[in-house]
């Protein structure tokens, strides 16, 4: 019985000596990721993202603009600024990375307009960018058109296409990017799009340290061997999809070259 009412005793004294050291105490109310999200300081020095500076809303006011840098991500958040100062989020949309494959290179004013200019490449399919140009029009955030950039072909006579194509989509709702319009087909850009002649032709040359490198039949390192190119001899590139690029030597053959082993100019 002694024993039980000891028990009782220690208890209600480690209870109470507890409250006593936590009575005062006031827990600190960690911030929410939604929080730090909408934060422009969350961004600053961060490794993951880029910031533009200038005025998107035209009120002669500095506003920063916030992208993953390439390979990074795909958001894009519009932080306007105040006098004070202060910058407050207006926009979180994306920056029209693919994955890895179409790359945000920059993002620019657009003259005379509220919004801004993103800037994309896709590097593996040779020469195809796209300029998406984002309008603020009566508070209301219009992805107003696309500009698609890309070649007819990889040949002497190839022309480059410029395909501006109307979006006018309102990028805050949902299921927006479902609407975007696509470059015309091909059987159709010649109409649709402006065409240019290209006037600086690529350059592609061989250089290996080996003073030449081989000419295979097939795109891998144990295929039959066509022709040995020497360094520095010009060969025309006929396709760059993947590592293994479709060339023709100067003698007229045909085959594949490691990319590593040829350089442009």
């Amino acid at each position: 019985m002694k024993n039980i009412f000891l028990f009782i005793a220690l208890t209600l004294g480690f209870t109470c000596s507890s409250q006593h050291k936590n009575k005062g105490i006031v827990k600190l109310r960690q911030p929410s990721a939604e929080t730090k999200r909408s934060s422009f300081e969350t961004y600053i020095d961060n490794e993951d993202y880029f910031i533009k500076t200038f005025d998107v809303n035209k009120d002669s006011i500095s506003d920063k603009i916030v992208s993953n840098k390439p390979y990074q991500g795909e958001n894009l958040f519009i932080f306007l600024g105040n006098k004070q100062g202060k910058y407050t989020l207006a926009l979180e949309t994306r920056n029209f990375s693919e994955d890895g494959g179409n790359v945000i290179n920059d993002i620019l004013p657009i003259s005379g307009n509220k919004g801004f200019t993103i800037k994309t490449s896709f590097p593996d399919r040779g020469y195809y960018e796209k300029e998406y140009h984002i309008i603020l029009d009566n508070n209301i955030w219009l992805l107003k058109n696309i500009i698609y950039k890309t070649m007819s072909d990889i040949s002497q006579d190839a022309v480059k296409y410029i395909c501006d194509v109307p979006q006018n989509i309102d990028i805050q709702k949902s299921g927006w990017t479902d609407k975007i319009i696509p470059i015309p087909e091909e059987n159709v850009r010649a109409k649709k799009c402006r065409v240019e002649k290209s006037q600086n032709k690529t350059a592609f040359y061989i250089q290996d340290s080996d003073g030449f490198t081989n000419l295979r039949k097939e795109k891998n390192s144990s295929s039959q061997i066509l022709q040995k190119i020497n360094t520095g001899e010009q060969v025309e590139v006929l396709d760059q999809n993947g590592d293994w690029w479709l060339v023709v030597s100067k003698e007229g053959k045909k085959g594949y070259v490691h990319k590593s082993r040829i350089k442009s100019e």
